[in-house]
């Protein structure tokens, strides 16, 4: 075996490593939108809360509620947010 044919082997295996590696980070990173439920009762909660109006606004500017921008809305009324949802 041919020393640029290993160090062709070398370089996928090592590509193949950091990729696997790269995976629970990338899992961690990544944005999650939240529940249908903790949407609707984020809706609610602004609904009944005119003032909270500003806080969905800039969560929504990217299109995506995520659970901890909907949790923030919810909790702001004095609701409390499950694990679950």
């Amino acid at each position: 075996m041919s020393r640029q044919s290993k160090n062709f082997y070398v370089i996928l295996c090592l590509v193949g490593i950091l990729s696997f590696s790269a995976w629970p980070l990338w899992e961690l990173i990544s944005v999650k939108a939240a529940s249908n439920a903790l949407q609707a009762r984020a809706q609610a909660a602004v609904a009944a809360h005119p003032e909270l109006k500003p806080a969905l606004t800039i969560a929504m500017m990217d299109g995506v509620l995520t659970h901890a921008e909907a949790k923030e809305i919810v909790e702001a009324t004095g609701e409390k947010v499950t694990a679950e949802e």
